[in-house]
C-alpha cells in the first residue's frame, strides 16, 4: 500500500499556456526547417542552371571553332 499521502497539484491555466507555447514553438521550428529546405533547393537549382549555361556556352564556342577550322581549309 502507498504510504505517500501527498496529493498532486491540480492543473492550472498556466499549464495550458506552457503546452500552447510549446505547440507554437514546434510549429515555428517546422516552418523554419521547411524554408531552409526550400532555400537549399533554390541554391542547388541556381548552381545547376549556371553550370548548364556554362556548358552550352562552351559548346557554342567549340562549334564556332570547328566551323572556323573547317572553313579555313
Amino acid at each position: 500500500m502507498d504510504n505517500n499521502n501527498d496529493v498532486p497539484r491540480p492543473v492550472h491555466f498556466a499549464d495550458f499556456l506552457v503546452t500552447l507555447s510549446g505547440l507554437a514553438h514546434n510549429i515555428a521550428s517546422s516552418v523554419s526547417t521547411f524554408t531552409e529546405e526550400i532555400m537549399e533547393i533554390a541554391i542547388y537549382n541556381a548552381n545547376r542552371n549556371s553550370k548548364v549555361n556554362k556548358a552550352w556556352e562552351q559548346f557554342t564556342n567549340d562549334l564556332e571553332t570547328i566551323q572556323e577550322e573547317t572553313d579555313g581549309r
